[in-house]
């Protein structure tokens, strides 16, 4: 993997990242635009690195992952959408797709930092406020910013 893509890669998530988050935590919703977008620019450079590099089978390997990760979220989001909405599931496309394509065994490391401050934050907006919910794209987000930089 050339270093150029994991820049890139950490600057998409970066302005995503800046773009949902403040959204997310005042509106409890995330733009399917800039997810898009994002999934788009993710893709492009996986692709075009997999192809400069020859890793065609660590693109594979990484939307297997991508595919694997999309259908746990998408099944939760079916089993409570109360607790965990579409725009989540969606979110997590360019997400595990940029972290698997870094490093794969760096995916549990997010999901687990994720649900370990969201936990925290649900636990603290629970006792707190009596509120039942929290956006969870924050947690996504800053997760996944937190992996890949440090995995430069």
């Amino acid at each position: 993997m050339n270093w150029i893509a994991v820049i890139a890669l950490i600057a998409v998530v970066t302005v995503l990242m800046m773009v949902q988050v403040p959204l997310d935590l005042r509106t409890h919703r995330l733009s399917r635009a800039a997810t898009s977008r994002a999934t788009i620019a993710v893709a492009l450079i996986v692709a075009i690195d997999a192809w400069i590099a020859d890793a065609f089978l660590t693109a594979v390997l990484s939307m297997t992952v991508v595919l694997a990760t999309v259908g746990v979220y998408a099944l939760m989001h079916q089993v409570s959408p109360g607790s965990l909405g579409w725009g989540d599931v969606l979110l997590v496309v360019p997400l595990t797709l940029a972290i698997a394509y870094v490093s794969v065994e760096r995916v549990l490391w997010w999901q687990l930092v994720a649900a370990s401050t969201g936990a925290a934050h649900a636990g603290w907006v629970r006792v707190r406020h009596g509120r039942r919910h929290i956006p969870f794209g924050p947690h996504l987000l800053l997760g996944a910013w937190m992996v890949l930089v440090t995995s430069v």
